[in-house]
């Protein structure tokens, strides 16, 4: 269900249920703010009434548990603090709310669809950062190995490299802190890298995807990093297959120049 609602003049929206339910819970909707979704006749403020006490009786009908974000038939769910969980995640909720914390469903509802995509944002500022510690080596090994450049690297002070360095480690920086600024030298530098066909236009044409896609406008915005900082507890499992990746891509980039350097002395 998408929402709309309407601060002061100003008509907003349309809003997913979760960001709805979120906006609630900041204060920005009030039960005096006028809403409207497709269904009502008019527009009319937004009651959010007294969340019902906690119960173990199952909802009639079939519905979204607001913990995991699966759907479940009604005799696997249960109503509680207002929401409605399945069995999985009803543990969790009642241990939260015994502690006295506020369960910030809506806050974790987004948190958990946007998850993989911040994780992969996040791994990109890393490949930044080996890219930045490769870009540095190229620089210095000739210099240490009393070596002249070559190829295109005759045509590029190393100082210059070295200032191409700390731009990756900023933008990097910026990437793994999901900074909005970061979003401009990475558009930069990914645009630059479609140049390398193949492998380069694949790659830097996904990093784009990434960061200007939807869920990328989302995870850079202010309105995700309140949520950030309301679910601390969820994190994302990077897979064994992904480090081993980073693992290739790690000694490729560092200690292979590293290896060649001692070779060569």
């Amino acid at each position: 269900m998408e929402w709309y609602y309407a601060i002061g003049s100003d008509r907003k929206g349309p809003v997913g249920e979760a960001e709805f339910q979120l906006l609630v819970q900041q204060g920005v909707i009030t039960s005096q703010t006028l809403v409207w979704h497709e269904g009502m006749a008019n527009w009319q403020p937004h009651n959010r009434g007294t969340p019902p006490p906690i119960s173990a009786s199952p909802i009639s009908g079939g519905g979204t548990c607001t913990g995991c974000g699966q759907n479940f038939p009604s005799t696997e769910m249960i109503p509680l603090a207002g929401d409605v969980y399945c069995a999985a995640c009803k543990p969790l909720a009642l241990q939260r709310l015994r502690e006295g914390a506020p369960t910030n469903t809506a806050a974790e509802q987004i948190r958990t669809e946007h998850l993989k995509h911040e994780s992969s944002v996040k791994s990109i500022g890393l490949l930044y950062y080996l890219g930045g510690v490769g870009v540095i080596l190229a620089a210095i090994v000739p210099v240490i190995t009393n070596q002249r450049y070559e190829g295109a690297l005759r045509l590029v002070p190393p100082i210059i490299l070295i200032l191409l360095a700390i731009g990756l480690f900023w933008t990097g920086s910026g990437l793994r802190r999901l900074r909005p600024w970061a979003r401009i030298p990475t558009g930069i530098l990914s645009v630059i890298g479609l140049l390398g066909f193949p492998l380069g236009t694949i790659i830097n044409g996904y990093i784009l995807f990434l960061i200007f896609g939807q869920k990328g406008k989302m995870v850079f915005s202010e309105e995700y990093h309140a949520v950030f900082e309301q679910t601390p507890h969820i994190k994302y499992r990077i897979s064994v297959v992904a480090w081993v990746v980073l693992g290739l891509l790690l000694f490729f980039i560092v200690i292979g120049p590293l290896g060649a350097l001692f070779a060569r002395r």
